[in-house]
């Protein structure tokens, strides 16, 4: 019995560091962690938001600065089990141009969140600040 309890002590500890060192992996953003930055040598970057396509609601791509930014893929990511209604994540990848390397610039990313058929909904909005170094 007592090995069974420190290999579930073990176990316990082992996916909670896997957690930890997922939620820190450099170049992916979330809503708790907006200020994005970016440099030459790591041009592209990632942005997880949490997300439930099976209530309506979608993450959407509303703002960005074209000059410097430019989206590369969207994919919602299914969640890791079968319970009914679970959220998943929807993931944005962008790259930051060359050009916008030349001088350290500041610009922002913006996404809604909503249901695309209702026009007087609930929208939720959430902006990302881009630091190019």
């Amino acid at each position: 019995m007592r090995i069974m309890k420190w290999f579930l002590l073990i176990l316990s500890l082992f996916f909670h560091a896997k957690t930890f060192a997922t939620k820190l992996e450099p170049g992916i953003y979330t809503e708790d962690k907006p200020n994005i930055i970016v440099t030459k040598d790591q041009p592209q970057f990632i942005i997880h938001l949490k997300s439930n396509p099976t209530t309506g609601y979608n993450w959407f791509l509303r703002d960005y600065d074209a000059k410097l930014i430019t989206p590369i893929k969207h994919k919602y990511e299914a969640p890791n089990t079968k319970m009914m209604g679970a959220s998943g994540y929807d993931i944005w990848i962008f790259s930051v141009k060359p050009a916008a390397f030349v001088v350290p610039q500041i610009t922002q990313i913006r996404f809604v969140y909503t249901r695309p058929w209702e026009t007087q909904g609930q929208v939720k909005p959430l902006v990302f600040r881009v630091s190019i170094q």
